[in-house]
């Protein structure tokens, strides 16, 4: 039970000049606050999409990726073609509260299939 984090497809590797499509989708909680982070070994996490409800992502739009929010439970990360290089990763987050001193917020990673809640 509690927070869960699912991303579909939960690998995916691409060539600059492909599409993306990556749908993440919540479970455990009724209508989070969802974020998209991009990882890269020289800028670390950072934020780039975050989503407070339905049909409302901001930015929608950065570069050749935008992001949409279909559902409450659910957000999109797309693009039709790719143009980063080199190792990038994307991450899907939840959190349940934007209250900051309440907050509890799951991300999954590949190297661990459980939620790290802070």
């Amino acid at each position: 039970s509690g927070l869960q984090v699912n991303q579909n497809p939960l690998e995916l590797i691409l060539q600059p000049g492909e599409p993306l499509k990556v749908v993440c989708s919540i479970t455990g909680t009724d209508n989070p606050n969802l974020y998209w982070y991009r990882w890269t070994p020289t800028d670390g996490f950072k934020v780039v999409f975050s989503s407070l409800g339905v049909g409302n992502v901001d930015p929608e739009n950065m570069g050749d990726l935008s992001s949409n929010r279909p559902g409450l439970l659910q957000i999109v990360l797309e693009s039709k073609s790719v143009t980063d290089v080199g190792s990038v990763v994307w991450f899907c987050a939840a959190s349940p509260h934007s209250i900051t001193d309440h907050n509890e917020s799951c991300t999954k990673t590949l190297q661990d299939e459980k939620c790290f809640l802070s």
